[in-house]
């Protein structure tokens, strides 16, 4: 397993990554989402995971999905290096290998923020660690004979057992826990596309303003303004994906700047808006 090395790769290019890493800190330290969809295994460590609004206390072995419209970030409160497997999956690529009664992405395809975590067996853990070492090694050997069909098959593999385990999960096993960012979380949800500041969040929620961002930071290490960000970005994402235009995009997520829409939707998903739509037709 290699050591320090925050996992980055194209997602524009790259149909699929797997990646074991060690750290004392995550990849990303802020909210963010991909445009892929995200299987995340906590092999070693405790680790809080923020999810939308929800957050999750992780224990070896514990995994939790992100799909491509979720905002997340994970949270080391011990400070101790953690070993985590993660592997992107462009939803695009799988699309063609699903069958009416086997949908692949089923697990994806959830209300964000709900039902992320997915309880593996002992041995449905042994067997996901070994095909993604398989999977890890197809993808970086790209030359010898068969390496593309092995990673596609392997994937596939993978996503059959993981939404086999995702079916079997209750969801009171697996409930997030409360905490002490909930209520803004809800509010800024509530409110999204509507002007939102420090002052006009702190009086509805009847708050001191500086104890209201205080108590948010020292809860999600993000700051509410980063929060509302990405939230927006996500939304954005969305009225792409249903046919709106750049422009309508802008104004329905809550963007009033049309030039700061760009550059904030290019600093967060890595493309301009343009690009995304015409990526995803």
């Amino acid at each position: 397993m290699k050591k320090e090395s925050p996992y980055h790769y194209s997602e524009f290019s790259d149909p699929i990554s797997c990646d074991f890493t060690t750290s004392n800190m995550a990849g990303n330290v802020d909210f963010h989402m991909h445009n892929s969809h995200e299987i995340y295994l906590l092999v070693d460590g405790h680790i809080q995971y923020f999810v939308e609004n929800a957050c999750y206390d992780m224990s070896p072995g514990s995994l939790i999905l992100f799909s491509n419209r979720e905002i997340h970030k994970a949270i080391n409160t011990s400070n101790e290096p953690f070993t985590r497997l993660v592997i992107h999956v462009n939803p695009s690529y799988i699309r063609p290998y699903c069958t009416p009664s086997t949908n692949l992405l089923d697990c994806f395809h959830r209300d964000p923020g709900k039902n992320n975590l997915v309880l593996l067996s002992q041995t449905d853990h042994e067997l996901l660690i070994s095909m993604a070492k398989n999977l890890e090694k197809a993808i970086k050997n790209r030359r010898p004979y068969g390496s593309d069909l092995t990673a596609l098959t392997t994937i596939i593999q993978i996503l059959i057992l993981i939404n086999q385990a995702w079916q079997n999960t209750g969801s009171v096993k697996t409930a997030p826990r409360p905490h002490r960012a909930q209520a803004i979380m809800n509010y800024i949800d509530d409110n999204l596309t509507e002007p939102l500041t420090l002052d006009s969040i702190s009086l509805a929620l009847s708050l001191d303003k500086y104890y209201l961002s205080h108590l948010f930071k020292s809860e999600t290490e993000s700051s509410i303004f980063q929060y509302i960000v990405v939230k927006r970005v996500a939304l954005a994402k969305e009225l792409l994906l249903k046919g709106h235009t750049v422009s309508e995009a802008c104004h329905l997520s809550g963007f009033v700047d049309y030039s700061n829409f760009i550059r904030t939707f290019r600093q967060t998903t890595g493309c301009t808006p343009g690009q995304f739509k015409r990526l995803n037709p």
